[in-house]
């Protein structure tokens, strides 16, 4: 391939859709992103992505760039050989068992690739981010719910049924309720940002649903020493650091990279997370792991997708 190839990459997000041109060493050339409506159902997201390609497609066209192909990022499990959504719907109208693929490949005639989000921004933290040059990764995306992707030898590990690297439904406390999954006691129901806004309102003993704040809201609170918010973040950290201690144990990476909005909270967190971490994995596991912050932010899932959309066109696995 050469250094001029470029792909469209795409992120189908629960409230935007992001849109970019990719050259293959990981230069984005353009991006845009859509803001999506509340209430959601597949031929509406269909709608929008292929106007948004096809935009874009317009825009580079002026650079003298033809994009090769489109790769796609989404939630939920996905068909990667076939390019098919297979859900769950996430609470999107029909959005089960959509050949989306095949969809993108009819109204554009671009060939097109899809992939699992949490997975391609693996790749792309692998291929052009903090984990680059390492053959043994873990990527975890720390947000409302807890992704994730797992790189073994260089490659992603997909296991039976690409359903592999789920790793925010590893169970760290049994005896506690069902989570939204049908999960007991899940790393993701404990540790995502969702589980911090859940905690500090049972710390304060107050839900005022009009003004409920985010989990980044409740950071600033813990900056400014304000006692509820730096217990649950605290609290938060530690178990954060108990889900990557039994991912250290049991794969021995050589580097963890968080990523997600979380990620981006302040050093001492960072740290937290590190010592608990450490402290709950077994010696000979650790001794080398790293854990560092992604490097990509939001643009990786984009990188992702374009990168896997010229890698599989080039008969490559990935």
């Amino acid at each position: 391939m050469f250094n001029h190839t470029a792909a469209i990459g795409a992120d189908i997000g629960r409230h935007s859709l992001k849109i970019a041109v990719v050259k293959i060493g990981g230069e984005i050339v353009a991006a845009k992103l859509h803001p999506l409506r509340q209430k959601q159902s597949k031929d509406y997201l269909i709608s929008k992505l292929i106007v948004a390609i096809n935009e874009i497609r317009q825009e580079v066209a002026s650079k003298d760039l033809n994009p090769i192909c489109v790769g796609t990022a989404a939630k939920g499990f996905i068909d990667h050989k076939n390019g098919i959504i297979l859900g769950p719907d996430k609470g999107i109208k029909d959005w089960i068992n959509v050949p989306l693929a095949k969809i993108i490949n009819q109204e554009t005639g671009l060939p097109s690739y899809v992939g699992n989000d949490a997975n391609l921004m693996t790749i792309a933290e692998h291929q052009f981010g903090a984990a680059k040059g390492y053959s043994n990764v873990i990527f975890i995306a720390l947000r409302t719910g807890i992704g994730g992707g797992i790189i073994i030898d260089g490659k992603l590990y997909r296991g039976v049924n690409d359903a592999g690297g789920e790793v925010g439904q590893m169970i760290i406390n049994f005896n506690d309720e069902l989570s939204d999954k049908g999960i007991r006691g899940s790393f993701e129901y404990f540790a995502s940002a969702s589980a911090v806004v859940r905690r500090y309102y049972e710390e304060v003993s107050a839900v005022d649903d009009h003004k409920k704040l985010s989990c980044k809201e409740i950071f600033e609170l813990s900056y400014n020493n304000i006692s509820a918010a730096m217990k649950v973040v605290h609290e938060n950290s530690k178990l954060i650091g108990v889900g990557l201690a039994n991912l250290i144990s049991i794969f021995a990476p050589e580097i963890i990279v968080l990523g997600g909005g979380m990620s981006d909270a302040h050093e001492n967190y960072f740290e937290m997370i590190k010592k608990s971490a450490f402290e709950n994995s077994l010696l000979n596991c650790r001794s080398e792991v790293k854990i560092v912050r992604a490097h990509l932010g939001s643009s990786g899932s984009l990188l992702g997708s374009a990168y896997y959309g010229m890698t599989r066109l080039a008969g490559k696995n990935i």
